[in-house]
């Protein structure tokens, strides 16, 4: 599961499909409005995109779109109700800002929708954190992208507390994870880097 990190081109398709086709999606559950490219959530995308595409191979999203292992350089950490294509502008904004120029490696981000397998979370999440693909994968990764909505949502889920505390404690000097923050404003996105 930690090698199942997705491209910013990847998610450029993820974005695409979500373009093309959220007219047809309905209300959003919460604020009972029609999802648009504009709103759509990784909610919306795991109920119209991931759980349908892999159901039958029950795969990951990464799996059904990769031909290889795709260790992560970074790990997302964020929660599933900012919009999809502010997620994407933080990434992308993110990969331009840290990647080298001129490199011909295309980073990958860990973000755990794609990576793992959700019609069988339960073989996914052990009961032991230090097990578990996420703690795996920012083992694996540079650093943690912390990506903020406007209310800094993810501050407060416990969930996104502990990657952010992983981030802060292991290692220690040049091992340490570095730990970037991300999020849009009117003006596009916006990162603060370690």
């Amino acid at each position: 599961t930690e090698f199942r990190g997705i491209t910013l081109s990847q998610l450029k398709r993820v974005e695409a499909f979500v373009e093309t086709k959220c007219h047809e999606w309905g209300l959003d559950r919460h604020t009972k409005k029609a999802i648009s490219a504009t709103t759509a959530n990784l909610y919306d995308v795991n109920t119209w995109l991931i759980m349908p595409s892999t159901f039958v191979e029950n795969c990951a999203f990464v799996e059904f779109m990769a031909v290889e292992e795709q260790p992560p350089h970074w790990f997302c950490c964020h929660w599933w109700g900012e919009p999809i294509k502010n997620f994407i502008l933080c990434i992308e904004a993110h990969l331009h800002l840290r990647q080298m120029p001129g490199s011909e490696i295309e980073w990958v981000y860990w973000v755990d929708a794609f990576a793992n397998r959700q019609h069988s979370l339960d073989e996914e999440l052990v009961k032991d954190p230090a097990q578990r693909s996420f703690f795996k994968a920012m083992q694996l990764a540079i650093g943690v992208l912390l990506i903020l909505d406007r209310n800094a949502t993810p501050l407060t889920r416990i969930w996104c507390i502990y990657e952010v505390y992983v981030a802060l404690t292991s290692g220690s000097g040049s091992s340490r994870l570095l730990l970037d923050m991300a999020t849009t404003t009117d003006l596009g996105a916006h990162v603060l880097t370690d």
